[in-house]
């Protein structure tokens, strides 16, 4: 119903006089059969939420002078009646047949107020709390023919009511999608909101410590991009029942939007916070079976705490989503909690981006060079590109700072085509100045490796600079092929068929698959650092550099160290057969005019 007024107690009377009302409660379908009993008069009395006003209607037809006082005399008994009052509140019915002979027990004509039609249901809080509330009561005011149609009219009344219900199951429904993510079925982020504010009003009595666990699902954009978003809806439903799977009953999971997913945790300690972080790290390391894809896919997260971090929703939303920008800045998958530090860090982050929107167009990348150099025979037969920013203030930034920060904006994408193009043209003047033909390597980043056009790319760029195929070798990480094998491996074929070399960068620090890696059309292995920094005196770190190494040659892949520094280090590879290393043993990364002196040296040597 359209309830035209919302007024207090002291005001009916007025109301009553026909001033202001105009149309009343409009024309609904549900009150015309009421007419055909000849009803003079009807009126809709309803109580607020905080059921200190009534809101109130009135019929669209004119009432006469008599109705009126019978209008004024009804609102008045409603004021102060304690029968009206257990209408009201406690709903029961009152019939009378005789309006006239009792005027001022004129709350008798309130036909057939059931507390069926007056009980709805009402929410108490987004949690969707049903109970039984009385809310107001519907009055008929009329001179029926008989007593048969004086009970017909309850029939009447029925009918409103199923409709008033009806109506009432609308809202809950409306109410059930505001507060709900279509896709995953879990609370959005409005009962989020709600819901943790009252928690935390809890917690300030209980002194409960609470946990905010902010998640971010890693690459999830690449797959959405490459396979779509139909199999991305169906990751994204897989995530959410793994993660249901392994929530503690103290635990509540809620999607914000995108990728991004809250649990807000019970936790007796910051040490159990962390215990949980790290399971959830844990259980997302299996891979998920979507449409006959085999699809990896790992997280980062934020961990804010109450009370230390924040005594409010916004705080502790606001300290836990800096967390997560930390793990994304610490290389994905793993959690970081909340310091007051990072709130320098976060505005230095805006600030760095908001640079870094006008670096490119700014020319302030540079493309630096590091050799690459052949085992055995102690020649440069390589060199890898890596960018620079040159910042015109804060100087050379580095770019584990930025790489981060490009790829979280999609800037990745035109910065990965300009160093490229770049390297490219650079590498072409210098087999055309009469320096060693020598390759570059150039790393595509994940977003690069997801786009369609990829491959078309990569030819207009060749074309461009003019350099052959076989002098760029493309450095794409373990991580980036795991994520959707099909996928990487059809991408890499097109590479390849271009005449391509294409190199695993960072192998070890991913999924390491050997079932997926002898059917990649790759020509090199490159080992992760993070294993060449402690050999030959770890003995793990020995073992796996050695594993790497024999199973890529039984493979026929060539083996590329990084990171060597030292020359124990280069022995222990030497004696293993590692085909080449590049590190600061040799040379730290160069810009084009110093590496330039590189090549003049070699190519003297050669000579």
């Amino acid at each position: 119903m359209s309830i035209k007024q919302t007024v207090h107690l002291d005001t009916h009377r007025e109301m009553a006089s026909g001033s202001g009302i105009g149309s009343g409660i409009g024309k609904p379908m549900l009150l015309r059969s009421v007419f055909s009993f000849a009803v003079s008069a009807l009126f809709l009395l309803l109580l607020d939420q905080g059921r200190a006003h009534h809101m109130f209607g009135l019929p669209w037809v004119q009432p006469d002078e008599e109705t009126v006082v019978l209008w004024a005399l009804i609102i008045n008994v409603i004021q102060l009646s304690m029968v009206c009052f257990g209408l009201l509140f406690l709903g029961y019915n009152v019939i009378t047949h005789d309006v006239r002979r009792h005027l001022y027990k004129a709350y008798s004509v309130l036909l057939a107020v059931s507390y069926l039609a007056l009980v709805v249901k009402y929410f108490a809080g987004p949690t969707v709390e049903v109970i039984s509330q009385v809310i107001g009561l519907v009055g008929f005011l009329g001179i029926p023919v008989s007593l048969y149609a004086l009970y017909a009219m309850v029939g009447v009344y029925r009918n409103i009511e199923m409709r008033l219900q009806s109506a009432e199951e609308l809202s809950v429904n409306y109410y059930k999608q505001l507060i709900t993510d279509p896709l995953t079925g879990l609370p959005n982020r409005i009962l989020f909101q709600d819901e943790l504010n009252k928690r935390l009003a809890v917690m300030q009595r209980t002194g409960t410590p609470l946990g905010i666990l902010f998640l971010d699902l890693d690459r999830f954009k690449f797959i959405n991009d490459t396979l779509g978003h139909r199999i991305g809806d169906l990751l994204l439903r897989a995530v959410v029942k793994r993660l249901q799977a392994v929530l503690e009953p103290t635990e509540t999971i809620y999607r914000l939007g995108g990728d991004e997913f809250i649990i807000v945790a019970e936790v007796g300690s910051k040490e159990q916070g962390i215990e949980r972080a790290q399971a959830l790290l844990l259980d997302m390391k299996e891979p998920f079976q979507i449409e006959g894809h085999e699809l990896f896919i790992t997280t980062s997260i934020g961990l804010s705490w109450y009370p230390d971090d924040g005594l409010d929703m916004e705080t502790l939303f606001k300290n836990a989503d800096m967390a997560l920008y930390r793990a994304k800045d610490q290389g994905r998958n793993n959690f970081q909690m909340y310091d007051s530090g990072m709130n320098v860090h976060a505005v230095e982050r805006l600030q760095m981006e908001k640079d870094l929107r006008k670096a490119l167009e700014r020319e302030e990348f540079l493309v630096y060079y590091q050799p690459q150099i052949d085992i055995k025979s102690n020649r440069m037969i390589g060199m890898e590109a890596l960018v620079r920013w040159q910042h015109p203030e804060r100087g050379m930034i580095a770019p584990g700072l930025f790489i981060p920060l490009a790829e979280e904006t999609d800037l990745i994408v035109p910065l990965g085509e300009w160093v490229m193009r770049t390297a490219c043209a650079q590498t072409k003047r210098w087999h055309d100045a009469g320096y060693p033909d020598i390759r570059v390597s150039i790393n595509l980043s994940a977003h690069q490796f997801g786009q369609a056009t990829l491959a078309a790319k990569v030819c207009e760029i060749l074309e461009q600079t003019g350099i052959a195929p076989r002098y760029v070798d493309l450095e794409i990480t373990e991580s980036i092929t795991m994520t959707n094998v099909e996928r990487a491996i059809s991408t890499m074929l097109e590479l390849k068929n271009l005449g391509l070399h294409i190199s695993i960068d960072d192998f070890g620090t991913g999924y390491s698959s050997l079932s997926y890696l002898k059917k990649f059309p790759i020509q090199t292995l490159k080992i992760d650092q993070s294993f060449v920094r402690d050999i030959p005196q770890d003995p793990d770190d020995a073992a796996i550099a050695t594993a790497v190494i024999a199973m890529a040659h039984s493979l026929n892949l060539n083996v590329i160290a990084e990171g060597v520094e030292t020359e124990e280090q280069l022995e222990f590879l030497r004696e293993r057969n590692c085909d080449e290393f590049q590190g600061y043993l040799c040379s730290r990364p160069l810009p084009v005019q110093e590496f330039e002196k590189l090549l003049q040296q070699e190519l003297q040597m050669r000579r």
